[in-house]
């Protein structure tokens, strides 16, 4: 299911980067730099495997960070 509803903000010139709860797979967070970017969901995620295939320890912490940063409203 795929919607052209973007998930930032650009009321006031600046984009604001947000989660994806209700699209994503754990915590929304690959839905949220997907549409940050304006590229596909399924190469974020790729992206995000082989970060945490090969640096395991600093991705998880990356995501945990982008997970508490990310707005959800």
């Amino acid at each position: 299911m795929t919607t052209n509803r973007r998930y930032f903000d650009l009321s006031d010139g600046h984009r604001r980067f947000r989660r994806r709860d209700r699209d994503g797979i754990i915590l929304g967070v690959c839905g949220g730099v997907a549409d940050y970017f304006s590229v596909d969901r399924t190469v974020v995620r790729l992206a995000a495997l082989l970060l945490l295939w090969f640096f395991t320890v600093p991705s998880m912490l990356l995501y945990l960070l982008l997970a508490w940063l990310g707005d959800t409203r």
